[in-house]
């Protein structure tokens, strides 16, 4: 009999946890929520003409710092 209660009462918390997500997971996903819209907002510079590899060609220096 014992058993049977706790098997009831994790069944009954494992609903409430289930209940609860879809709960939440509803109102997060409304029609205003700005995620989806971000933009970048940093003006980044360009990277030092050292720290990009070329797209071809032979590489200066390649294999000296490894």
């Amino acid at each position: 009999m014992r058993l049977l209660g706790t098997v009831a009462l994790v069944a009954a918390a494992a609903a409430v946890v289930i209940v609860l997500n879809v709960v939440l997971l509803g109102h997060a996903s409304s029609g205003s929520d700005p995620v989806g819209k971000l933009g970048p907002r940093a003006n980044l510079p360009a990277a030092p003409h050292g720290t990009i590899r070329p797209q071809h060609g032979r590489v200066e220096g390649d294999g000296r710092d490894d």
